[in-house]
């Protein structure tokens, strides 16, 4: 009986393809356009920053576009995974909106780089802006204002509240806290050792402004 070999495809440059590789490269190019934006960045810096040749690079993505469309859509996918599903509109909606500022604020924490990415996005849009961000901000914004509705719907909230303002105005009190986390550690100003407690007094203020007075 003939000998049967496990045929192993290569990517062309001697090596297996390896989701591990793929992943270290999305890494090492998210670190990158950390510091700086996406035009600055070389194909020779992420493969010297990921430890992977050029080549593999170009055979992963594609080219540089097409990683730091990766890059983007690993990002939004986070948010998406990490965020969203706490703009709930069933149970205790002073409770659902808590939970949501919160998971934002941790999401922040674990990933810095997702503000720097979407404020770049907001004044100097790629390919990305439509088919990535805008969906995903879309289905983000629909279910925060919806979980403000249902509030307002039950008694919880105050009537005749604009529920789009609501979502706005507690998503850019908790956005602000960490889009300044640089100047206020270079000012040595409190809030940037105190971001939880920040978003607990954000919360409040604007929590003590919608509910309703019975």
């Amino acid at each position: 009986m003939a000998d049967q070999r496990k045929v192993v495809q290569t990517n062309g440059v001697g090596e297996a393809p390896d989701h591990t590789t793929r992943a270290k490269i999305i890494e090492a190019t998210t670190a990158l356009l950390s510091k700086t934006c996406r035009h600055a960045v070389s194909i020779r810096d992420i493969a010297r920053e990921s430890g992977a040749n050029s080549a593999l690079v170009s055979y992963y993505f594609g080219g540089k576009e097409q990683l730091y469309g990766a890059v983007v859509a690993e990002q939004f996918a986070a948010y998406d995974r990490e965020v969203v599903p706490f703009f709930k509109s069933e149970g205790d909606i002073r409770e659902n909106v808590r939970a949501a500022c919160k998971a934002l604020a941790a999401f922040h924490k674990q990933r810095p780089f997702w503000l720097i990415l979407y404020q770049r996005e907001m004044t100097n849009p790629s390919a990305c802006y439509e088919t990535v961000i805008k969906p995903c901000i879309n289905n983000a914004s629909k279910q925060a204002t919806a979980m403000v509705v249902a509030g307002i719907e039950q008694g919880v909230f105050r009537p005749g509240l604009n529920a789009r303002f609501v979502v706005q105005s507690l998503i850019a009190l908790v956005n602000y806290q960490f889009i300044n986390q640089r100047i206020l550690r270079d000012l040595q100003l409190d809030p940037v050792d105190q971001a939880d407690q920040y978003v607990d007094f954000a919360l409040e203020m604007v929590l003590s402004f919608i509910v309703a007075k019975h």
